[in-house]
């Protein structure tokens, strides 16, 4: 079972990973793009709300690559001191609050973007918010896999809890 939900995170960070990729490279470019049609006396219209859409996109996309690379803050200050056993318990805590915060914006985002389906944008009034929208959940439920894969890898774990924490720096993915 835990190679599975190893396997998942890895699925889910990977395209978590490339999908940051693209809206970075779209932001560059539409950027690129706008600086160059504004100088040449065109300002585009529609490239800047494209732009926010997908700066919006990458936050949320971008947790879940961060939250698998070990990249999101942490204060391990309190739990260094901790007896193996009790950091254990605080930390599977602590994984269950963040688990249940997701499940929450998972529930509730992906109803909002199936809402927004006949919502469109204020200029690209052709593309439906629902594409938007979307990646609120889709990078809550990315979260979600890896959390499952670290908080099996904290169970099981016998000495050392810092391969299974979403902090600590590593920025890698094995």
């Amino acid at each position: 079972m835990f190679k599975i939900l190893e396997k998942a995170s890895n699925a889910a960070w990977f395209a978590g990973k490339w999908i940051t990729f693209a809206y970075i490279s779209a932001v560059t470019i539409l950027s690129i793009l706008g600086v160059f049609f504004r100088l040449a006396g065109n300002a585009l219209s529609w490239n800047e709300e494209l732009m926010r859409w997908l700066l919006i996109s990458l936050a949320y996309i971008g947790a879940s690559v961060g939250m698998r690379t070990k990249n999101h803050i942490g204060i391990e200050f309190l739990l260094s001191r901790m007896k193996f056993g009790t950091r254990k318990f605080f930390v599977l805590f602590g994984y269950a609050a963040v688990v249940a915060f997701l499940v929450i914006v998972f529930i509730y985002g992906l109803r909002v973007a199936i809402t927004a389906r006949f919502q469109y944008g204020a200029i690209l009034y052709r593309i439906p918010m629902l594409y938007v929208k979307m990646n609120l959940p889709l990078g809550a439920l990315f979260m979600l896999i890896h959390l499952a894969y670290l908080t099996a890898g904290i169970i099981q774990e016998k000495k050392d809890l810092g391969k299974y924490m979403m902090s600590g720096g590593e920025g890698s993915v094995e």
